[in-house]
């Protein structure tokens, strides 16, 4: 019998399904079933409770566990457990307290199911820095303590006096008081002073690092790093070009003239901390809180007490003018200032009411000085670029840690705002000047790995630049003004003492605050001028009568202004012999309108100028100080009658 053959043509194929496919199916079926069959066999068979199950057998294992636990111990092995225990010092209550806490703790941040399930773990962004805000400007010029003349050993007290010192020696009886005017050097300038915004800049890092896939304290908390100031110096037409001012050497320039830097009465609490303005000073000079040089001593007169002359006690003093910050303080700081001043007065006087004290209790700010913004600090502020970026990894996010820096310095601050400040003393008197400036602060993160950020380039950059502030003042508004570096002001005289100075009744006066040619200090000039001439007067124009008969020339030299006399309203000599009455009229203000070359305008009111013309009456040539009464005279005149 030979064996079927087997055809593989469609027509065979088809016959074969139609005869046996449901006989495949059925099989197939039978297959997959029997896995399930196994597993129901084995359950069956691994689920039937054994005899130790039976719920009798277990209650009579507890009875019998309790009968032995529950059971007295022999007095020997009651005395040997007791012993033991002693000698470990363990007590029972507190062992098992230990052993099943009534407490539960709180879970680590480590843990895996404390942490958020879906999106709250962000990966690193940069922040944005925000810039500069309400920057304002102050422009002068002032008399600087002179290094060169401390460094060649000049006794600072006699600069300028020497002639006079010998003519007192050639002719006591005609001694005429001595102008000493302390060495100085003018130095135009001006200060920038602005505000930057800590508290919304730690809000920015708060908002992107509270729920970062990396935190650190360091890097989670603001820290900035230099500056850059741009200033643009206004041509006659009013255009300009904008250019970065050069810090590093504007530093050098003031180690070589300046004598040393003045004691800043402004609060720690306003400034930022050096640990939130970390540099290297060896390629940052300053931070962000500019230093400003020691003034001069203003000149006095000898031998005449500041008291009788009625002027400023500090005149003479050679640390006069040694602190003034706070003539150059920004608005904002002013009011925060007074308001801290007046809840300190407040917080005293309760404490005072509270104790029940008589006397009166002391209040006062704390004040701090220097050159604050200055850091020793290393290249980098994060102490984790040299450590595995796995330790330390998801650290608990603790806001109170915020308070501290890496140097452990104290950051807590109230204020929304810190206080920024710049001295450009690269300026010219007499020229017009915009600001700009542009903060930088250190990258939060720099030289991460990059699987905690959102872009791998986030971690290139070492620095994170802000937007360049509004120019100061802005493009609408008048630029600031440097003055020149002699001063015009006016002051009231009486018919008297413009005969004195060698002036007629219709005579117009102006006083120029100019520079001795010997110490470089300021001193004053007594100069007549009409309306639409310049300022100035040649070397001894006038002679005038001091009060030793004697006649001299002044002033001493030429004194240039380069500003012109516009107009002069109200009027200047008062005549001191006539009484108010019924029907009096006072007089107009004294007013005097002014241009500089550049074509400013400016307006000298005689009652702005008082301060000023009091605190340098001394120098001006003629002045006449009051003579010391004889207390003896004075009893023989009483006497008299009069």
């Amino acid at each position: 019998m030979g064996l079927p053959k087997i055809q593989f043509t469609p027509e065979a194929i088809w016959s074969f399904v139609a005869n046996h496919g449901e006989k495949i199916l059925v099989l197939i079926v039978v297959l997959c079933s029997l896995p399930l069959a196994l597993g129901g066999i084995n359950a069956l068979r691994l689920k039937t409770r054994s005899s130790k199950e039976d719920p009798k057998e277990i209650s009579r294992l507890a009875d019998n566990a309790n009968s032995l636990l529950s059971r007295s111990l022999p007095t020997d092995q009651q005395t040997e457990l007791n012993r033991s225990l002693a000698s470990a010092s363990v007590e029972r209550d507190v062992t098992l307290e230990a052993w099943s806490p009534t407490e539960i703790s709180r879970l680590s941040v480590d843990a895996g199911f404390n942490r958020p399930l879906l999106g709250d773990i962000k990966r690193r962004q940069v922040p944005v820095v925000f810039p500069l805000e309400q920057l304002v400007a102050s422009a002068g010029v002032v008399a600087i303590a002179n290094q060169d003349d401390l460094l060649m050993g000049g006794d600072p007290s006699l600069g300028g006096a020497f002639s006079e010192m010998e003519m007192m020696m050639e002719d006591p009886m005609g001694m005429q008081p001595t102008v000493m005017s302390p060495p100085a050097k003018k130095m135009p300038y001006v200060i920038l002073t602005g505000l930057i915004p800590f508290r919304k800049q730690l809000d920015e890092y708060i908002a992107l690092y509270s729920r970062a896939s990396y935190q650190s304290p360091e890097r989670d908390f603001p820290i900035w790093h230099d500056y850059a100031v741009e200033r643009l110096e206004v041509r006659p037409d009013g255009g300009g070009e904008w250019k970065v001012i050069d810090i590093t050497r504007l530093y050098e320039d003031w180690k070589d003239n300046w004598a040393s830097t003045s004691t800043d009465s402004i609060p720690q609490q306003f400034l930022l901390p050096s640990a939130q303005n970390l540099f290297d000073p060896a390629e940052v000079p300053i931070g962000y809180w500019s230093p400003l040089p020691t003034l001069a001593a203003k000149p006095t007169l000898n031998g005449v007490d500041d008291g009788m002359m009625g002027g400023d006690p500090g005149m003479g003093g050679p640390g006069s003018g040694s602190s003034w910050g706070l003539q150059t303080i920004h608005p904002w700081a002013k009011e925060e200032m007074k308001k801290l001043l007046d809840e300190q007065k407040k917080l005293a006087l309760e404490q005072q009411d509270g104790m029940g004290l008589g006397g009166e209790m002391g209040y006062g700010m704390e004040f701090g000085g220097g050159m604050t913004g200055t850091s020793t600090g290393t290249f980098s502020p994060f102490g984790d670029t040299e450590m595995g970026m796995e330790e330390g990894m998801y650290e608990e996010y603790d806001e109170s840690m915020m308070g501290y820096g890496p140097d452990g310095e104290g950051m807590m601050f109230d204020q929304d705002y810190c206080l920024f400040r710049f001295i450009d003393t690269s300026v010219e008197p007499g020229r017009l000047y915009r600001y700009r400036v542009t903060l930088r602060a250190w990258n939060p993160n720099w030289n991460l790995p990059k699987k905690f950020l959102e872009s791998p380039e986030l971690a290139d950059d070492q620095f994170v630049q802000s937007a360049t502030s509004d120019p100061f003042p802005s493009l609408d508004a008048m630029p600031v003004h440097v003055p020149a570096d002699n001063l015009l002001i006016a002051r009231l005289l009486l018919r008297d003492e413009k005969k004195t100075y060698g002036l007629g009744v219709s005579d117009q006066e102006l006083l120029v605050l100019d520079s001795n040619e010997d110490s470089g200090n300021f001193e004053l000039h007594s100069i007549e001028s009409k309306p639409g001439d310049i300022v100035g007067s040649r070397k001894g124009a006038r002679k005038i009568k001091q009060f030793n008969n004697r006649r001299i020339s002044v002033p001493p030299h030429n004194v240039d202004t380069d500003q012109t006399l516009l107009a002069v309203v109200g009027q200047q000599t008062i005549d001191g012999k006539k009484r108010p009455g019924r029907g009096f009229i006072p007089p107009e203000p004294l007013e005097i309108l002014i241009a500089d070359s550049a074509g400013t305008l400016d307006v000298i009111a005689a009652d702005a100028c008082e301060e000023t013309v009091r605190k340098y009456l001394p120098t001006l040539p003629g002045f006449q100080p009051p003579q010391a009464v004889d207390p003896n005279m004075m009893e023989e005149m009483e006497m008299m009658g009069f």
